[in-house]
């Protein structure tokens, strides 16, 4: 049987790994040898011990002081390659070194991953990849630059450059030349693993769009009386924003703050609101919410999407704010700034809450997302593997 490695190289929280988990266990099952690279293994370590997998830390040269860390502002996905490493030789060539030694050791015959830059640069020419990720991190490849993350924005770094230094680390490593800066992402698969809806380039997409790997759920009645689930990351400026103005609320709540130390929900508690340790499994907390709190992610919004929930969300960087838009494209939530938050967060929190339009199209969304089912994007993600092992 084959050597695949599955992972990810960007991102926090659970997110990705919950979407790769299933793949993993699937190839897994079917006697092929797998072992996972994993960007945030502390924040998987419960989900590890429940499920072991062979595992390695993904190679991360991110500089480690934010103020390094280039460029400030995005507009497209080569300045998050540019974050990366992709715009400077020594970052580049140490973090596809690092990558290629790994490729020696492990001898992958396949590589499965998700917002993996450079993890497709340095197999580009050598190792067949298959992308498996959301709408945002797997953007439209068919032409030579990558298109904007929004109307009016554009790439902030200039792309030729990136070219040029993916170019020399290559003649230094004995690599295939790279001819425009989206060719390493031109993998042999991509599989784009969300709801058309919810896909940032839906209008220029090209790649199949297969449905999510886990996290829908049925359509759920709701509840009679106004609730919330939370789920937020303590780290992020926002979040305790949002916590003033949960604790000033009445509204029932239940609360996970990834991060968030007994002394500090100690200083948020109040009657009506439980604080969870651990994640909560994710069909019962949506049962007895009519709302969820969240940063925007690919996950919570699907889930909560397909489930028939109103959705406030608190966006932290630019795909967490496509998503946010795009919950209010379709009529089923909104978002807030940490400014709106300050000025009149409660207002805010009630008015979304209790607006019968959301409610309704909440309940519409849910439904026409059932109909659309059933997806199987397992069927066809280990479908293109299989495919893409054959002619190993």
């Amino acid at each position: 049987m084959a050597r695949v490695l599955i992972g990810y190289e960007r991102g926090d929280n659970l997110g990705h790994y919950r979407r790769l988990v299933p793949v993993a266990e699937a190839l897994a099952a079917q006697g092929h040898q797998v072992t996972f690279f994993l960007r945030n293994p502390h924040d998987c370590r419960a989900q590890i011990t429940k499920n072991p997998l062979p595992f390695i830390p993904t190679p991360d040269l991110v500089a480690p002081n934010p103020a390094e860390r280039e460029p400030k502002r995005m507009g497209a996905y080569s300045d998050i390659m540019t974050y990366c490493g992709f715009g400077k030789l020594d970052t580049l060539f140490t973090a596809t070194l690092s990558w290629r030694t790994l490729f020696d050791h492990l001898r992958p015959d396949l590589i499965i991953c998700d917002h993996s830059p450079v993890t497709c640069f340095a197999a580009y020419g050598r190792i067949p990849v298959v992308q498996v990720g959301s709408g945002f991190t797997i953007p439209p490849a068919q032409g030579d630059t990558f298109p904007p993350f929004r109307e009016k924005k554009k790439a902030t770094v200039d792309t030729d450059h990136l070219v040029s230094v993916m170019n020399e680390v290559q003649a230094r490593l004995g690599g295939p030349k790279v001819p425009c800066v989206t060719a390493p992402l031109r993998t042999a698969g991509r599989l784009v693993c969300t709801l058309v809806g919810m896909d940032p380039y839906k209008d220029l997409r090209q790649d199949p769009v297969i449905g999510p790997t886990e996290g829908l759920q049925a359509p759920m009645p709701m509840p009679k009386k106004p609730a919330l689930f939370v789920y937020l990351g303590i780290e992020h400026r926002i979040t305790p924003k949002f916590l003033e103005v949960l604790k000033a609320s009445k509204l029932p709540a239940e609360a996970y703050i990834r991060g968030m130390t007994e002394e500090t929900a100690k200083k948020y508690l109040r009657p009506g609101l439980t604080f969870y340790k651990t994640p909560q499994p994710i069909d019962q907390v949506l049962k007895r919410a009519t709302m969820t709190v969240h940063h925007g992610g690919s996950g919570m919004s699907l889930a909560s999407c397909s489930a028939g929930r109103i959705q406030l969300a608190l966006p932290i960087h630019e795909e967490t704010l496509l998503n946010s838009q795009a919950l209010g494209r379709i009529g089923v939530g909104r978002m807030a700034s940490a400014k709106e938050l300050e000025t009149d967060g409660a207002a805010l929190l009630e008015e979304t809450i209790n607006d019968p339009k959301k409610t309704e199209r909440a309940g519409i969304i849910a439904k026409e997302i059932e109909a659309a089912g059933p997806f199987r994007p397992m069927e066809h993600i280990v479908e293109a593997c299989q495919k893409m092992l054959s002619k190993s």
